[in-house]
């Protein structure tokens, strides 16, 4: 597994961190503290696991964080979406989810699909209509629960 690299870029108010590779006991989150920017907005569209301790180690570097800090997730793999569904503290009241990944099915082509969606395209926690990445086909299927995988909207 690679370990959590984080790459961090700061504009004006905004420290901008993409997070690449494994979210685990091994995580430090040390270097992103105590910056003092009002809006930290991290990618996760790297990520390519997160086990319990990482969990653990997230959640103790979020509540650090100053509850001034606006914070925004970006490109959120279906593994950091059923972790802010399931584990309070992992998203902390008051942040924003701005685009995500969900996934779908298309039975024509019989591939599974990671569509990359904004969360206001999804209305009532109904999947929006999306065409097969792979063969073009329309209106895949979505490839969950909607209610459940789409109630973490209902935290922001």
């Amino acid at each position: 597994m690679k370990r959590l690299t984080i790459n961090k870029q700061i504009l004006q108010d905004e420290l901008s961190v993409e997070l690449i590779g494994c979210i685990d006991e091994d995580s430090d989150f040390k270097e992103l503290a105590g910056l003092g920017q009002e809006t930290i907005s991290f990618d996760f569209d790297k990520i390519s696991m997160i086990n319990s301790c990482g969990i653990r180690e997230w959640i103790k570097f979020i509540d650090l964080l100053p509850a001034r800090c606006n914070i925004v997730y970006k490109n959120c793999p279906q593994i950091i979406i059923e972790q802010i569904n399931m584990v309070h503290g992992f998203f902390r009241e008051g942040s924003v989810i701005e685009s995500f990944y969900a996934p779908y099915y298309c039975d024509k082509c019989g591939k599974e699909a990671k569509v990359h969606l904004k969360s206001d395209t999804v209305k009532n926690r109904k999947a929006p209509k999306s065409d097969c990445p792979n063969c073009g086909n329309e209106n895949i299927e979505f490839d969950a629960i909607e209610g459940q995988y789409f109630s973490f909207l209902g935290k922001i």
